[in-house]
């Protein structure tokens, strides 16, 4: 198994709550294909770039809290480790943070046809990855 795939197997197992797309895969693509090849809207209006600590600001939330309910999934602090093992997978990389998350708390553009959806692409030199969720209310 890769470590991707691990890691990726441990975030879907912590994160027992609607539907969650992890991947890392080879290539450095542009947003929009990043998007769609993760299953994305590939309209690149929909993602903002943002720094590596906003990037970690969101994707901690989207796996410690239900996005339809605001119910706790996982500790802050498990989110966080999580988050920080995907980023790993970009070691020695230079990489660049995309979200549909809207700079206002609770906004966003949707991605997926899930009533709720957000996440975090990474594009690095040599591979791209998503940290995705959709919940349904």
């Amino acid at each position: 198994m890769s470590r991707n795939t691990d890691v990726c197997d441990r975030i879907r197992r912590k994160r027992q709550s609607g539907h969650t797309r992890c991947d890392v895969i080879e290539g450095r693509v542009t947003v929009a294909d990043a998007a769609r090849a993760f299953g994305l809207a590939d309209d690149d209006t929909i993602y903002r770039t943002i720094g590596g600590m906003e990037a970690q600001r969101i994707a901690t939330r989207v796996l410690s809290v239900n996005l339809a309910y605001g119910s706790t999934i996982m500790s802050i602090p498990d989110a966080a480790d999580l988050w920080r093992q995907f980023v790993a997978l970009f070691d020695g990389q230079n990489v660049e943070f995309f979200t549909n998350a809207a700079a206002i708390p609770d906004s966003w553009a949707p991605a997926t046809a899930a009533t709720f959806d957000m996440g975090v692409l990474v594009i690095g030199a040599t591979k791209v990855g998503c940290l995705w969720v959709e919940d349904e209310d």
